[in-house]
């Protein structure tokens, strides 16, 4: 072994420990800020939430009669209409698709409307103290509210009507709730600062969300892949998102069981959070002058 070889191999570990470390400090300070910025933050994301329905007749229970309506739909079309039976697995197939849809309502809807965010909190950005990178945000956790009020609707479905009763399982529903927003941060990031420059984003978006609907094992099962495939199946965030969904609520198995799928699933969505808080900060000195 040649005698240089070792200092070089130390000095590109160090620079990977610093690189990472300063990506986790990074990390730290955004939490630090959302914190220390809470309280705008909540202000600003009741106004969001408030500001879809107040033109409508009805108002703010629009909010929570959409999504009620929505899951009681599709329940009853796939139990009464459809006849649907149950998964190769076994497990009714109307609460098995729910499970599924519910989270990717979320990230696809939360996707598209946080394309539009920089542009339509642009007035904050001079105006307030409000720290730029936490606009994003505000869509994220609107949408938020209206998912946690699914995800009660679908509890209330599954206990009424398929007897299932909520156990132990059923909390490790925060964890999949943590992993959603550090991937549609990623995201957010990503889409509402391109957008700036790229009015058509988008629609590019929401075409890329109705291709990944059918290419993410929502309607269809898992098991059906073969070979690689299932390998690329696990390259898909989403997948891992509303799969897990269905560990909780259906099929009671831990998260921690699945290592391959958390290898992946953190691995990939890391590049994102990067790769979106990057080009956020690259293009950030743009919006000012473009908006």
């Amino acid at each position: 072994m040649s005698p240089n070889l070792i200092p070089e191999l130390q000095k590109q570990t160090t620079n990977l420990i610093n690189e990472n470390m300063k990506y986790f400090k990074g990390l730290v300070a955004y939490i630090l800020k959302i914190v220390k910025q809470r309280y705008i933050i909540r202000t600003l994301v009741i106004r969001d939430f408030q500001s879809r329905y107040l033109s409508s007749y009805i108002g703010l229970p629009w909010a929570f009669i959409q999504p009620a309506v929505y899951v009681f739909v599709i329940w009853f079309a796939f139990t009464f209409g459809l006849k649907a039976g149950s998964t190769s697995s076994g497990l009714p197939f109307t609460p098995w698709l729910l499970t599924g849809m519910i989270p990717w309502l979320f990230i696809s809807q939360t996707m598209i409307v946080t394309c539009l965010a920089i542009p339509e909190y642009g007035y904050l950005i001079k105006k307030t103290a409000l720290n730029i990178w936490l606009i994003p945000l505000i869509k994220i956790f609107s949408g938020l509210i209206i998912h946690i009020t699914m995800i009660l609707v679908i509890i209330i479905l599954f206990v009424a009507f398929y007897h299932i009763s909520p156990n132990i399982y059923w909390l490790q529903i925060f964890y999949y709730l943590f992993a959603s927003f550090i991937l549609l941060t990623g995201i957010a990031w990503l889409v509402s600062s391109v957008n700036v420059l790229i009015p058509d984003t988008s629609h590019i978006i929401n075409i890329i969300a109705t291709v990944l609907f059918w290419a993410t094992p929502i309607v269809w099962p898992y098991g059906r892949l073969t070979g690689s495939l299932k390998y690329v199946a696990l390259l898909n965030p989403f997948f891992y998102i509303t799969e897990g969904y269905r560990y909780t609520f259906l099929e009671h198995r831990w998260f921690f069981e699945f290592t391959d799928m958390n290898i992946y699933f953190w691995i990939v969505t890391t590049i994102i959070f990067v790769s979106g808080a990057w080009i956020f900060k690259k293009l950030k000195p743009e919006f000012g002058d473009i908006l």
